[in-house]
């Protein structure tokens, strides 16, 4: 595909991704009255999908670890009211409100922000000319000057456009690489023919597929391992027992780094379950909440209780052997035969963004530095790249990113991995980088005005 086939824009704001985070951004805009000033400066949304709203949200066969109640809480305001009114017909919302202090699955969540996005998107469209490209897939960014140039392959043909802020929300993803580097960092080697599958595909099977899929590995005789602690490491626990259980599987192990915590409102409630924590590491000092941050909640919690107390998990006969590699070399060599031995090693320990190729302005590649759990970003998601440079301008904050710990938002001292979350997308991740964006927006530049579906710059 050549790259004179070109359309040139210019813009103000260009958003990638109309996934949960993305869409917070666009929702926190509209319940700060910002659209007209992102319109005026020039904004488009981009997405390589077609259906929008729930990225890949609504794949996951598991239970969120937050109620009803919370995601709902996203879409209420006087300014967002209007515009989402039919929504409350919708038999998804009504369920949500009917159901609003359980947890539900998150296919139901995201049939919920795929709804609000068919309203909001035309909406930005019909009433400020913001346009929504579907189908239209971000190759390359290039950092030129104080803004960016944005390759887009749409339909057969290469966009290029050029924009003062980047809002770059694509999802994440789990690699066999970045489980190798993590692996590394505690003393280990995956071996070269490890069989290896991720949390993410795991949890995105119905059972009888998950059945399909794993139950050859029972016969293999080595150990099922899960590697990490977090929510989705114990749904993995969870799907694998339910699917699992009647084709002989008795036995799981879970190998992870940091303690198993559990969420609980309150210390009272903490200690009313028996749950011993630290009252000086583990209480978020705003919220008085007990591993606020990294907490399992819901149905991750029944499940990590379980564990912590041997028993069987989730109505089924299977048990789980739990490894905690606490830096002792007795606990890594542990690990490391396990994984020698293993007929399956599932990985849970994060996700890393998914990012377009990136270019300085002498089209030598960039790369972004990462922390664990996310990248090493400013409270508005403005990473550093490898050079220690921040890319201003430049905004991530969903899957692979996170959200680092912010002291004013409040937060257990003993957490130190990112927060994510549909509703922080929608409120505390989204609001620092609209905010960056508008400052940007008022500094003296061109003007533009609308031409079609494109912007371009003019004297």
């Amino acid at each position: 595909m050549a790259r004179n086939d070109l359309s040139e824009a210019t813009l103000g704001c260009l958003i990638g991704g109309a996934g949960p985070a993305g869409l917070g951004f666009l929702f926190n805009a509209i319940k700060r009255g910002a659209v007209e000033q992102l319109a005026r400066a020039g904004t488009i949304i981009v997405d390589a999908g077609s259906e929008l709203g729930a990225g890949k949200l609504g794949d996951y066969q598991i239970i969120a670890n937050s109620v009803s109640d919370v995601f709902l809480d996203c879409l209420r305001d006087p300014l967002l009211a209007p515009i989402l009114a039919p929504l409350h017909a919708s038999p998804t919302y009504r369920h949500l409100r009917l159901n609003a202090q359980e947890a539900p699955a998150l296919p139901i969540v995201g049939q919920l922000f795929q709804q609000a996005a068919g309203l909001v998107l035309p909406w930005l469209e019909r009433q400020y000319g913001i346009p929504t490209w579907r189908q239209t897939r971000i190759t390359e960014v290039t950092c030129e000057g104080s803004g960016y140039v944005v390759w887009l392959e749409q339909a057969g043909a290469i966009r290029r456009v050029r924009t003062s802020s980047l809002v770059l929300n694509l999802g994440g993803k789990q690699t066999r690489s970045s489980f190798a580097q993590s692996a590394e960092a505690l003393g280990l080697e995956l071996p070269e023919r490890a069989p290896i599958d991720s949390s993410d595909s795991l949890l995105r099977l119905q059972p009888e597929a998950l059945r399909q899929r794993y139950r050859a590995r029972l016969k293999d005789g080595g150990p099922i391992c899960v590697v990490g602690g977090s929510h989705s490491a114990f749904s993995v626990l969870d799907n694998l027992a339910t699917a699992l259980h009647h084709d002989g599987l008795r036995e799981l192990t879970l190998v992870h780094r940091s303690p198993i915590r559990l969420f609980y409102e309150t210390a009272a409630e903490a200690l009313a379950a028996g749950y011993d924590f630290d009252p000086l590491q583990d209480i978020c000092p705003i919220s008085k909440r007990v591993n606020r941050s990294g907490g399992l909640r819901y149905r991750a919690h029944e499940i990590g209780r379980q564990v912590l107390a041997g028993q069987c998990i989730g109505g089924t006969p299977v048990r789980v052997n739990t490894l905690h590699l606490d830096g002792s070399e007795a606990q890594r060599a542990r690990a490391q035969a396990l994984f020698d031995d293993a007929s399956l090693l599932v990985q849970g320990l994060g996700y890393l963004p998914i990012v377009p190729e990136l270019r300085d302005g002498d089209g030598r590649p960039l790369t972004l530095r990462t922390l664990r759990g996310g990248l090493d970003s400013d409270a508005a998601g403005s990473p550093l790249d490898q050079h220690g440079q921040r890319l201003e301008g430049l905004h991530l904050f969903g899957l692979g990113s996170g959200l680092a710990v912010d002291p004013r938002l409040g937060s257990e001292a003993s957490f130190s991995g990112r927060i994510y979350g549909v509703w922080q997308f929608h409120n505390d991740a989204s609001r620092e980088a609209l905010e960056s964006v508008l400052d940007r927006l008022d500094k003296p530049r061109g003007a533009f005005r609308q031409a079609g579906d494109a912007l371009v710059e003019h004297a």
